[in-house]
């Protein structure tokens, strides 16, 4: 949805080259003759681009003036950005751009683009004109980001229901779709799979309530799309599409389409494949528990180590910020911030060949919540599948690994 610094600069130098941003119009403008319109560009390459993005433009004939505003901009040189990152206070703020250098900026970098011109009446328009003329002003640009609450999207969608009184709100809010955020955010992620495991294991329950057709529209396309539905009242009587002319600024040439719906788990057979390894340094006699200790133990480190680091950002996001979809988040059974003792006390007991109380207490206290995530999965909010599969093995595996490296040498080597 917003620029990265690299598409900033590459914007910048374009615009630098066509000339600045004009002020905005001076003196009286005929409603009528305004031109409004949503402009949507497809996904891009980082990670943040597949979600898409958006602006709201609007040509003035009578001044000569044509901007896109663009609710998409931030910047990592604002003062401590990363900490207001991660606290969920991160500030974006709308801008206003010529809009050919801004379709040609996207058309660079072969993103999809679509212009639907609107159908609203002089007042709306004139309302709308006044209303972002403001709101680009350095004493109201800026708003708090929320990626699925109040993002570029978002923002236009609520300045076009400003301006209809309401019409798209009571038109979209009581359609219920079969989407969530959690879904949405997977589907437009990939194929980046890194990114989708982060999703998975970050978001909470409510992240996967069914969004209706309102809350979907945090995805630009999912406005594009929703636009080509709505009808207004039409002078004579009857109805009009509110879209009245949509047309395609860019075809990609070299770029997959937009991922399709998708459902089902996207960790892939990873978690199976770590518990059928956990069970490669399973012992089944002393020569074995001499070969593997160094190995289990490693293992035993590692995987409780980067558990309980992954339980350790989830708690503190959930504690700490402002980033409500990451409260009351269940993956927290499968990655406890409890790991990082686990990693310490069942590398030692493997490496001794006997466990201690402790090492014994804090072991299951990492690995039962772990199982019983299993048993919660078909009772809770939370879509659990993907971090279940990716992890459970790898718990129950290395449970077992501890176990037989820490009996008594007799019963090992049975």
């Amino acid at each position: 949805m917003p620029f990265a610094p690299m598409r900033v600069a590459v914007l910048a130098m374009m615009l630098a080259v066509l000339g600045s941003v004009p002020a905005a119009a001076q003196g009286p403008t005929a409603a009528s003759a305004l031109r409004v319109s949503v402009l949507t560009f497809g996904p891009g390459d980082l990670v943040f681009e597949r979600f898409g993005h958006n602006a709201l433009r609007i040509v003035d004939p009578a001044t000569g003036s044509d901007l896109a505003y663009n609710w998409g901009m931030f910047s990592f040189d604002q003062p401590n950005f990363l900490g207001r990152f991660l606290s969920g206070d991160t500030q974006y703020w709308v801008e206003a751009f010529p809009s050919e250098p801004l379709i040609a900026f996207y058309a660079k970098f072969d993103r999809d683009a679509v212009e639907q011109v609107l159908d609203l009446t002089d007042a709306e328009k004139a309302e709308l004109k006044a209303f972002v003329e403001a709101n680009v002003r350095e004493e109201n640009k800026y708003y708090r980001y929320q990626y699925f609450l109040d993002n570029c999207s978002t923002r236009i969608r609520d300045a076009l229901d400003r301006v209809m009184g309401g019409a798209l709100q009571r038109r979209f809010v009581p359609i219920t779709t079969t989407w969530s955020y959690r879904d949405e955010s997977i589907r437009l992620t990939g194929p980046t799979y890194y990114s989708q495991l982060g999703i998975e294991l970050a978001l909470g329950p409510s992240a996967d309530q069914p969004l209706t057709a309102w809350e979907a529209m945090f995805v630009p396309m999912r406005l594009r799309d929703y636009l080509r539905e709505v009808t207004v009242p039409a002078p004579g009587g009857g109805t009009r599409p509110l879209v009245a002319q949509e047309r395609v600024l860019h075809t990609p040439t070299a770029r997959a389409p937009e991922p399709a719906e998708r459902r089902g788990l996207t960790l892939g057979a990873l978690g199976p494949v770590l518990g059928a390894w956990m069970l490669m340094l399973v012992p089944t006699s002393l020569e074995a528990r001499r070969k593997r200790r160094i190995p289990a133990a490693v293992m035993a480190a590692l995987f409780y180590g980067l558990t309980g680091l992954v339980g350790c950002v989830l708690l503190g996001m959930w504690l700490f910020s402002a980033h409500t979809f990451w409260y009351w988040n269940l993956t927290l059974l499968l990655c406890s911030p409890l790991a990082l003792a686990a990693a310490i006390l069942g590398a030692r007991a493997v490496w001794r060949g006997e466990r201690d109380v402790l090492a014994t207490m804090v072991l299951a206290a990492v690995v039962i919540p772990a199982a019983l995530a299993l048993l919660l999965t078909p009772f809770v909010p939370q879509r659990l599948g993907g971090p279940l599969m990716l992890l459970l093995p790898g718990h129950l595996g290395l449970a077992l690994v501890i176990w037989r490296h820490t009996q008594a040498p007799s019963a090992a080597a049975s």
